[in-house]
């Protein structure tokens, strides 16, 4: 969305997706539409390591904070996507971690983890649990290493003014969410399946595009 609350782009998902995967999308039909991108202002979902690069290759401005469980640092096990708004892993098998905890310290210097617990008694018998969990193991972890070096420059950024400043323009996105839900009706799915959901986003998005124009045009013309 513009600043102006002009939405520019939608993409829908299943609920365990990850908003921060959309970005590159997101930005593309941004573009394709003929709207320049001079910064992107945004939440901790999209500062992974993949988006930073897309937009400094794009001479765009990530005004985005930083949030090391999103960004793509450290070893990763294939299959298991972290789910921001829920704050957990899922496995290649659908089962959620039920409890974290991080590892190491910020005195040491050392790069610490996030560790993410499983059930094992739903593991024993999981069809995927070979070569992922290891029989008799008390427990299976997934581990998201912290390693805030890489992001050196961000971070730079974050504690500037202008970063602060900026980053304060972020709730009208929320506003919008709630024009959506409040007035448009997407509390809810009317259709089952992603496809028509999308139809219903694309058609929702397209009415109040519409009347944020009228509303923009409105304050535009001379007092009479």
């Amino acid at each position: 969305m513009t600043e102006e609350e002009i939405i520019t782009a939608v993409e829908v998902t299943g609920g365990s997706s990850d908003d921060g995967k959309q970005f590159k999308e997101l930005l593309n039909q941004t573009l394709s539409a003929g709207i320049e991108v001079q910064e992107v202002i945004g939440d901790t979902a999209y500062s992974s390591k993949d988006n930073l690069a897309e937009m400094k290759s794009k001479k765009i401005q990530p005004v985005v904070p930083l949030n090391p469980v999103v960004h793509n640092g450290g070893l990763r096990q294939e299959g298991f996507e972290y789910n921001k708004d829920a704050d957990f892993v899922i496995c290649p098998a659908g089962q959620h971690s039920i409890r974290k905890a991080v590892q190491g310290s910020k005195q040491n210097g050392k790069s610490r983890s996030l560790v993410f617990y499983f059930d094992t008694e739903k593991c024993k018998t999981c069809p995927f649990r070979e070569g992922c969990f290891k029989p008799g193991a008390k427990s299976k972890t997934y581990s998201i290493r912290i390693m805030a070096e890489h992001y050196i420059e961000q971070i730079e950024f974050e504690n500037s003014d202008t970063f602060k400043e900026r980053i304060r323009r972020r709730p009208i996105i929320e506003h919008k969410n709630a024009e959506l839900k409040r007035y448009h009706g997407m509390t809810k799915a009317k259709y089952r399946g992603l496809f028509r959901m999308r139809m219903q986003a694309i058609l929702t998005a397209f009415v109040v595009n519409a009347k944020r124009i009228v509303t923009l045009i409105e304050k535009m013309q001379p007092a009479s």
